[in-house]
């Protein structure tokens, strides 16, 4: 399950991703899901082990890597916003099944600096919110496992002259091993900087975008070097045993499920 602190655009669950969690956290354990961390989903699934896990299992993502994650900040339409940091150390303290659990959610984040100075201009509202000083604070707290989720994004907000590459807007186009050195290796060694080695385990395609080149050549070629050991997308499928380890799917809050109601027929549908 995969949700983006950014997307705050009203006061409901189907407009604000926060409410959405605060919302989804308490539905899941009501209707008897265990939340699992990507480690144990990844695990299972390379060793062919998904029968190792809770019966109903899921993992919780977050994508792009804002302040929005970390500190509750005053919207400037919306009012304050609670960061999922907040609403998740709620949760875990009302559930002490999960008092402990290390990296029991992962946030896929932006890693370039100078990118993020221009997201923070061009998708956000120019207040020095994307800065990732947090990082390394929210790694060692246990809460949060800070993984990657490209240079860049190829994000069309992104000022041209700190682009690599063409097609920005897209991360479907990557055309030789340096762009996708300058989009994966690059970041993974920013991240090890900031939170450590051995830290950066997991990828995210930007906007779900899955080119050939990465998924069924750089990746698994280049496994060693980059230290990264799968990839998710944001296709709306579960995972399974039969699950590509670079292909792995997702579903997305708002796109998959905008309500309790159908989280909860998402949710039933998927039991095994």
């Amino acid at each position: 399950m995969t949700y983006h602190s950014n997307q705050v655009d009203g006061l409901d669950y189907a407009s604000n991703d926060h409410l959405a969690l605060a919302s989804d956290l308490h539905s899941i354990r009501r209707s008897g899901w265990t939340i699992i961390t990507l480690k144990q989903l990844v695990e299972a699934v390379i060793r062919q082990r998904m029968d190792s896990l809770p019966r109903r299992s899921l993992a919780i993502t977050f994508d792009d890597g804002s302040y929005f994650d970390w500190y509750d900040l005053e919207h400037p339409v919306f009012g304050m916003q609670r960061s999922f940091a907040s609403i998740l150390r709620e949760f875990v303290h009302s559930d002490p099944v999960y008092s402990g659990v290390s990296g029991l959610v992962t946030s896929f984040v932006i890693v370039s600096p100078r990118a993020r100075e221009c997201l923070d201009q061009t998708c956000l509202i120019g207040q020095g919110w994307w800065g990732d000083e947090w990082w390394p604070i929210a790694q060692a707290e246990g809460l949060f496992s800070i993984q990657n989720h490209s240079w860049d994004h190829k994000h069309p907000g992104v000022a041209e002259r700190l682009r690599y590459g063409s097609d920005y807007g897209s991360f479907q186009q990557l055309r030789d091993s340096q762009e996708c050195d300058w989009q994966i290796a690059q970041a993974q060694a920013y991240l090890v900087s900031l939170n450590g080695a051995g830290t950066a385990r997991y990828f995210a395609y930007p906007y779900g975008d899955c080119p050939d080149i990465l998924a069924y050549d750089y990746l698994p070629g280049r496994q060693q070097q980059t230290g990264l050991m799968a990839a998710f997308s944001t296709e709306p499928e579960p995972v399974t045993a039969a699950s590509n380890r670079w292909l792995l799917p997702r579903y997305v809050c708002r796109r998959d499920w905008s309500s309790e109601s159908e989280l909860m027929s998402l949710l039933n549908s998927l039991k095994r």
